[in-house]
């Protein structure tokens, strides 16, 4: 039938966004996302048990450049935002491909995202929060980024920059620890392999002379 006309007879502009209520109007019961993101709220993120995470689908979203389509995304709210309703973050879901799911990739889905809204802490490890008593949340990114050739080729290792900054890593972590001791080591033994080597030239020196002696010795007895 195609876009709804308005009054004028143009094509009246498509509102991308639809939020999705907890709770269904016919029976009263939790709608699936809220359901699924409640529970691994209850079971792996209490952390987020006291943060507002509301849930909307997003129409119509199109591959982009490289041919990635989105399936979700986690939005931080901002202080204008908090202002207008009560949400902290909001995850938008892919409404075209929600269906394709089994059960087990929308629990997927939906833990990949809820991973994205994480608490500012401070010192103490204690969240965060400003003069209005809300929390102070932020948006984490992700642990491991790649492309999917290389995951192809070589599988989905551990990311190669975490690799190097576990390297760089101050002396608390284990792995430079070791490596700290093993140079110390090394350097150790190379000082006593230079301390040797100076001695035993020391002592050809001294060979070196004595035999001399000896031999401007025997020279004059000749004589």
């Amino acid at each position: 039938m195609g876009r709804p006309r308005g009054s004028s007879g143009k094509k009246r502009k498509r509102v991308m966004v639809k939020f999705i209520t907890r709770k269904t109007e016919a029976n009263g019961k939790i709608t699936e996302p809220y359901r699924i993101m409640e529970e691994i709220i209850k079971t792996r993120r209490a952390d987020l048990k006291d943060v507002k995470i509301g849930i909307t689908w997003r129409l119509g979203w199109r591959p982009d450049a490289d041919g990635r389509r989105f399936l979700g995304y986690c939005r931080k709210r901002g202080d204008l935002d908090r202002e207008l309703d009560q949400w902290d973050f909001i995850i938008l879901l892919n409404e075209d491909a929600w269906p394709t799911f089994s059960d087990k990739q929308k629990e997927r889905l939906i833990f990949h995202e809820l991973g994205h809204a994480q608490l500012s802490l401070d010192s103490n490890g204690q969240p965060k929060r400003d003069d209005r008593g809300r929390l102070i949340c932020r948006i984490r990114k992700h642990d491991i980024e790649d492309f999917r050739d290389v995951v192809e080729i070589y599988g989905w290792k551990e990311d190669l920059q975490d690799l190097a900054e576990r390297g760089i890593a101050d002396a608390s972590r284990p792995l430079l620890a070791e490596a700290e001791k093993k140079a110390a080591e090394k350097k150790t033994a190379e000082a006593k392999a230079a301390d040797r080597s100076t001695q035993n030239a020391k002592r050809r020196t001294k060979d070196k002379g004595m035999a001399a002696t000896v031999a401007a010795e025997e020279a004059k007895d000749e004589d």
